[in-house]
């Protein structure tokens, strides 16, 4: 009795010293509990989590299972053990303690959410499936089972039901942190970069977002588009995370996109200084020295960066790529990395992506195929009535094909809407040179 009692007393104090965040006193104080009575799980699994705390994995493991083989009907003993297994990258066991846990509740969300994760991390996505199905039926407002879902679906490439799973996660947890940054990505994947604003402002409108959910967010700034939004969330981490290369190489890639090539390439040097080994740090550079016109500096950094790591998944830096390959003088390469991406029947599959066919009108010129350049051109025009660069390919097709007053009446309506232009001017000339000559040659 008199050391039950001691018992109580040191978990009573260890309590109030994990109130206090006093970690190390705590658990000398469960200690004296549990050496004053073994058989008491609850200190035990206290003790556990103390340890768990401070950094000590493998010894609070030892204490859930302990905990759990003393409480035979308790559910958090076995709970923590998953939890700590999953942190310890341990899926195989993990799964065995969620469903343990999950035998013993139901309805415990954190256990079937964190089941469904262990599964789509193993690869057994048919049973993440399956606990995703049960946890619909246990649970009242299941929002992170529907979150764990959404990402296995990602992974499969299923991104209509992954959309749909993450709007859901969304509706019945709003308080979810960064499940719409999650959300924006996947709608990212699917080319709709321009319904991302909206969910981007609601989560950080929300509250504090963490630092790498934040440049996570930057990125997709960047991706739709949007380099002035971009910026604005870099100043901010700036200040956090000074020596982060990661935010200084997207600082070079928003700074560029606004023109400001100083400060893009100050941003680049920077980052080129913290981290040499930088993925995306060649590929900017080469994209900063195209954009200054330096497009023999540029060439070897474009050829570095796509033997090194592809093309870029996101479809304005994939755009970015090819217009800088086009413009060093890599034309295959470039016809490579936009025909992986966007495919060959661009009209059809990117009919009103006016980007996607303005690249592809070029690359057909490149390839001296005037018939499909011509049919890009129009359809982009249709687009974009006022779009210089289809009025220059048309202008172009023309003179090549000696039809010399269609072309100029393109460039006539090029002047209109563009007078300073100056491939319209070089347009103008040579369509008189080429009439002069072809005159010649009749005569």
């Amino acid at each position: 009795m008199a050391d039950s009692r001691k018992g109580e007393h040191h978990a009573s104090r260890a309590r109030e010293m994990l109130r206090q965040g006093r970690l190390v006193d705590a658990e000398r104080e469960l200690r004296a509990a549990v050496a004053s009575d073994p058989t008491r799980g609850d200190w035990m699994l206290n003790l556990g989590w103390t340890l768990e705390a401070i950094g000590r994995q493998d010894e609070a493991l030892q204490l859930y299972r302990q905990s759990a083989a003393l409480l035979p009907t308790a559910r958090d003993p076995r709970l923590a053990e998953g939890l700590i297994l999953a942190k310890l990258v341990r899926y195989e066991e993990a799964v065995t303690a969620f469903e343990a846990t999950l035998r013993l509740d139901p309805k415990c969300e954190t256990a079937v959410s964190m089941l469904i994760r262990a599964y789509a991390l193993l690869g057994r996505h048919e049973e993440a499936e399956t606990a995703y199905y049960l946890a619909l039926h246990s649970i009242e407002r299941p929002a992170t089972s529907h979150l764990e879902v959404a990402r296995s679906l990602v992974a499969r490439g299923d991104l209509r039901r992954a959309e749909h799973c993450f709007r859901r996660a969304i509706a019945e947890g709003p308080t979810l942190v960064g499940a719409r940054i999650e959300l924006a990505r996947t709608l990212l994947l699917v080319d709709r970069g321009s319904e991302t604003a909206t969910l981007l402002a609601e989560e950080f409108r929300r509250g504090a977002v963490p630092p790498p959910l934040a440049i996570e967010a930057v990125r997709i700034h960047l991706a739709a588009g949007r380099a002035a939004e971009a910026a604005q969330l870099l100043d901010q981490l700036a200040r956090v995370e000074p020596s982060n290369p990661k935010i200084h190489l997207m600082f070079a890639r928003a700074m560029r996109r606004r023109n400001d090539l100083v400060r893009a390439a100050r941003h680049g040097e920077v980052a080129t200084r913290l981290s040499p080994e930088l993925p995306g740090l060649a590929l900017e550079a080469a994209l900063v020295a195209v954009a200054q016109g330096r497009f023999v500096a540029a060439r070897p950094l474009l050829e570095k960066e796509l033997d090194a790591r592809g093309a870029p998944p996101d479809r304005l830096d994939l755009i970015e790529t090819v217009q800088a390959l086009l413009a060093c003088g890599l034309s295959e390469r470039a016809e490579k990395a936009f025909v992986a991406r966007f495919g060959r029947e661009v009209r059809k599959t990117h009919g009103k992506d006016a980007d996607v066919l303005r690249i592809a009108a070029r690359l057909a010129l490149e390839k001296g195929d005037l018939d499909e350049g011509r049919a890009h051109a129009r359809r982009l025009l249709r687009l974009d009535p006022k779009s210089i660069v289809a009025i220059h390919n048309l202008a172009l097709i023309a003179i090549k094909r000696k039809r010399f007053d269609a072309a100029s009446a393109w460039i006539a309506r090029g002047r209109a809407v563009d007078p300073t232009d100056a491939g319209i001017r070089k347009l103008r000339t040579l369509c008189f040179v080429s009439r002069v000559a072809a005159a010649l040659r009749l005569a």
